[in-house]
């Protein structure tokens, strides 16, 4: 109840500080930007954004914990942590461009300082610095042959697509060159990208169960399109990655290999609607090879102010634990400009996700393996204790939604107001349950029992509003 409270209050507070007053937009107001010289130019922004999150680790109300040391060991179900979150972002960028040359810097910080509204320890516990920089250059743009590199640095508490509940402080690196060459009236283009990623969690110095998500990845990239008609054209692309979990303790390969190929068709019917159909195949080689199609179809609306996409993705990525993952997603981007000066957008996403079968513990040294009738127990024994795994025998399947209505108002070009509405909500079967049985010989009072059974499915909202000056 004291949840819901503070989650109403929350929104009563955004939705009030949306409408103080504002000044009138300035038509004759000046271009963003100090120039530094005459191609180059400085941003600077800062923005303050006021957030609620209803459950900031993506908890699940089911999970539950029994201790024999505490409460005679009744059952204790997680605790759905909320809070008020301030976001504190500073950012400079800097770019110089012509006719021959792009050449651009970025950097973003953002703090967010949780305010421990149902506990002031939470404060201490989730408030992180992320970090962002973005380093970039395009040389010979008038030329057939084009070259280009960027290179993304992150730190984030939040890191996307693990299968880690919870905050999680993630360093992550991506570098690419590219080499881009199309024909004289650009009837033929190709691009070829050339690059690795490398993904870090900073808890793995401490913990050995977060080691299992760091990999180095190199990757090759390749695109080429034909406009064989004034309105219509076909493309290709092919990506090759090696993904290398260079610390795993549960792989005896450690290597996965996701290969993704499409061949599409993108055409323009109308001045206002164009669609893209591809489809392909794709392929994940690890300990096992899992073979799939791939398949995108998208329909554009574009008039004036009014930009609508409608679409369905079909896609098979790596997996720390469960070797792969493939998603079919159904998505609608929504976007309208009204009164000069406003923007609305809603964005709404469906996935449904099949994951692999489970690896992390098969075939780990100390860890014995017992089926039973629609599971697998995993138990490794020392001389104090006993620690066993429970988990489903079927392959994990999820439904995952997101929807995220926005408005945001431009009061000038170097200031805005920006409202935002996030859902997330994940339904899945999967539950994994561990029991710790602790016995000491010479003192049986310290003597334990200790179960956790871990659902991962929840709910989660956030309301935001952004004010951001930048310049």
């Amino acid at each position: 109840m004291t949840t819901n409270r503070n989650f109403v209050l929350a929104v009563c507070f955004v939705l009030l500080a949306m409408f103080f007053p504002v000044s009138v937009f300035a038509e004759d107001a000046p271009e963003k930007g100090f120039k530094i010289t005459k191609d180059t130019v400085l941003n600077v922004g800062i923005a303050i954004n006021p957030e609620f999150e209803s459950n900031i680790t993506k908890a699940s109300e089911d999970s539950v914990t029994t201790d024999t040391r505490e409460n005679d060991g009744a059952e204790q179900k997680t605790e759905i942590i909320s809070d008020m979150i301030l976001h504190y972002s500073p950012s400079l960028r800097i770019k110089l461009d012509d006719d021959k040359k792009t050449v651009g810097f970025s950097l973003l910080f953002d703090y967010n300082h949780y305010l421990g509204l149902e506990d002031k320890k939470t404060s201490k516990k989730l408030s992180e610095l992320d970090i962002r920089s973005d380093l970039l250059g395009e040389f010979n743009k008038d030329g057939l042959i084009i070259f280009d590199f960027k290179n993304s640095l992150s730190r984030s508490s939040t890191p996307d697509g693990q299968e880690l509940s919870g905050k999680n402080r993630n360093l992550f690196d991506s570098f690419v060159l590219g080499v881009a060459f199309k024909s004289v009236e650009d009837v033929f283009y190709g691009k070829i990208k050339l690059g690795f990623d490398i993904n870090y969690l900073e808890q793995s110095k401490d913990s050995t169960a977060y080691k299992d998500y760091n990999y180095i990845s190199p990757f090759l990239d390749l695109f080429g399109r034909w406009k064989f008609l004034p309105k219509t054209m076909a493309f290709a692309s092919f990506s090759l990655r090696y993904q290398d979990y260079y610390e795993s303790r549960i792989r005896s390969d450690a290597r996965a290999v996701p290969i993704n190929l499409f061949l599409g068709i993108m055409s323009q019917f109308t001045p206002y609607i164009s669609a893209k159909l591809a489809a392909g195949y794709s392929a994940n080689v690890s300990s096992s090879v899992q073979h799939d199609y791939n398949m995108n179809a998208e329909l554009i609306f574009k008039y004036q102010d009014t930009g609508l996409a409608l679409g369905y993705l079909k896609t098979m990525r790596p997996s720390a634990y469960f070797q792969y993952n493939s998603t079919h997603k159904v998505y609608l981007n929504f976007k309208q400009k009204f009164a000069k000066h406003f923007l609305a957008s809603m964005n709404f996403s469906y996935s449904y996700l099949m994951y692999g079968k489970n690896i992390e513990f098969k075939n780990r040294e100390g860890y014995t393996m017992t089926e039973n009738d629609d599971s697998y127990s995993y138990e490794r024994t020392d001389e104090d204790f006993t620690y066993t795994i429970i988990m489903p025998k079927g392959k994990r399947r999820d439904h995952l939604v997101k929807f995220a209505p926005a408005l945001s108002y431009a009061i000038f070009p170097w200031f805005g107001l920006k409202l935002g509405y996030d859902l997330e909500y994940k339904d899945t079967d999967y539950v994994r349950t561990s029991t710790t049985n602790f016995n000491h010989a010479a003192d049986a009072a310290q003597n334990y029992t200790r179960t956790v059974s871990s659902h991962y499915d929840y709910i989660d909202h956030r309301v935001m509003l952004s004010i951001v000056l930048d310049y």
